[in-house]
Parts: structure tokens; C-alpha cells; sequence
């Protein structure tokens, strides 16, 4: 993913998940907490419920992926200020979000697509750590036992570090569901922001899905559906300094064919 924003905060750990960029890391050796390839990102379909402390708050997303990396489909049901957000988005062409079924807080249009795609990262991360030859390599039940006393857990986007801090230990286990998918159910222990406290969070879900469409499909009707093309940033906010900001398209787009002949226009 290319375009991402700001995270907010409610929507995961108070002290651990932080909507600021990973530190920069020193050329001469790289990224450490940077992934290499896994066979667990190209999968089509992932769902995912994240409990958080301290009050169990929950999101859930089904996330659909494509070859085309530049679209994607999620379905929401999360925490917000007030009730929960529920609705489906897209990534269009790395150009534009298209949204259903919630209005997005003015001027953060791009937020719940960002913390969408920071809780896979932080699930494919795990799953890599796990099984490193991909889903064909869990026949069944696989138990899961893993951890790090001195290298936090991070999964990040261009501007979020979602962060577990060492020690950190992950139980639970993995089990083939059926020849397409693979379910998991595992808890994440690290330190809170207390001298000795340690908190946990709940990830579970299925990955996997029936071979992987090309791209979101030209005739999928976008009606009722608000589109934003997505642009540099007008201005600094309160929640962060943003990558990305929001154009809101004028519509209505009858199919996505029309929305993608919108966003070729200059």
C-alpha cells in the first residue's frame, strides 16, 4: 500500500499502537523491523477481530485483496466516539477511497482505511513469524508459542507504528479450516504503560480465500457510495501531520467503471 494516513487512536491499545512513523532507520543496515516477502500477503480474503485493552474494546475487518495492489475492499465494524462505524470501503486505483454505510470524520476521510491495513500487517507479521512456508504449510492444529525479550513487535504503514514493546509473547494456535482457508486465534502479551504491567490483546480470524481477482470488478455498482480522490494535505491538524489528504469527488459514479474515468481525468 502506498497511500495511507493518520491512525486514531481509540481504535486500538492506548499506549502501544501510536499514530507516529516508525524511527528511521540507518541505511547501512537496513530496516529492522521490516518483513521479506511471505506467502501469507498474497492470500484474497482475511478476516480479523482485534480486542484491546483495557476494556476489550473490539474491531472487526474482512479485508479483500486483488493482484492489482492499488485496490482493495474492507468491511468495518469498530469502536468510535460515539457507537461503532459500520460500513465497507475501497482503495481505487491508489488514487481514490470510495465509502458505504458510514460518513468519515471530515478532513480524516482516509483513517479507517489506515487501520485497516496497519492490523493486517501486524496479523500477516505474526502468521510469517508462525508458518514461514505460508498456509499449505498447516496440515491442522498448529500450536503457537513465540515471543521476544529485547525486539518489540512493530507493524507499520508510511505513518503509523503499531508497536508491542519487549517482552513480548504471543499463545494460542493456528488450525486448517478447510483446502482454502487457515483460522487463528492468538494473544499478545506485552508491557503496558504501568512500571509492571503487562496487557493483553486478542487477534482472531481466518486468511486464505478462493484464487484472488485481478481488481476491484468494473461493473460493481457504486450506488449510495461517496468517493474522495486522494491529494497532498491543505494543512497540519490536531490529530497529526497527515501524508495525505482528501478531494471529495462530485458523482454519483453509477459503476466503478465511471469512478475510475472520473479519476483519469486531471
Amino acid at each position: 500500500m502506498k497511500i495511507l494516513s493518520a491512525l486514531p487512536a481509540f481504535l486500538l491499545a492506548p499506549a502501544l499502537a501510536l499514530a507516529m512513523p516508525p524511527a528511521a532507520p540507518d541505511p547501512a543496515k537496513g530496516n529492522p523491523h521490516a518483513t521479506p516477502p511471505s506467502p501469507w500477503t498474497d492470500l484474497s480474503e482475511y478476516t480479523i477481530s482485534l480486542k484491546v485493552p483495557p476494556k476489550g474494546a473490539t474491531g472487526q475487518w474482512k479485508i479483500r485483496t486483488f493482484d492489482d495492489p492499488a485496490d482493495v475492499l474492507v468491511e468495518l465494524d469498530t469502536p468510535a466516539a460515539k457507537g461503532r462505524t459500520k460500513g465497507t470501503l475501497l482503495l481505487v486505483g491508489g488514487q481514490a477511497i470510495a465509502v458505504k454505510g458510514f460518513t468519515p470524520e471530515a478532513g480524516f476521510e482516509i483513517d479507517p482505511l489506515d487501520t485497516a491495513i496497519v492490523n493486517l500487517k501486524l496479523l500477516t507479521n505474526l502468521l510469517t513469524r508462525i508458518a514461514p512456508e505460508g498456509p499449505d504449510a498447516v496440515k491442522a492444529v498448529k500450536p503457537v508459542r513465540l515471543g521476544d525479550d529485547k525486539q518489540a513487535l512493530v507493524a507499520y504503514t508510511r505513518s503509523i507504528n503499531m508497536q508491542f514493546n519487549a517482552p513480548w509473547s504471543v499463545r494460542g494456535q493456528v488450525k486448517r479450516v478447510d483446502a482454502n482457508s487457515v483460522s487463528y486465534d492468538l494473544t499478545i502479551e506485552a508491557p503496558g504503560a504501568k512500571a509492571g504491567e503487562r496487557l493483553k490483546w486478542q487477534l482472531k480470524g481466518t486468511a486464505g480465500g478462493a484464487t484472488r481477482g485481478k481488481a476491484l470488478d468494473d461493473a460493481m455498482s457504486l450506488a449510495g457510495w461517496t468517493a474522495w480522490r486522494l491529494a497532498p494535505p491543505s494543512s497540519k491538524t490536531g490529530h497529526t501531520t497527515l501524508s495525505f489528504g482528501t478531494q471529495k469527488l462530485a458523482g454519483p459514479f453509477a459503476t466503478m467503471k465511471d469512478l475510475r474515468a472520473a479519476l483519469a481525468k486531471p
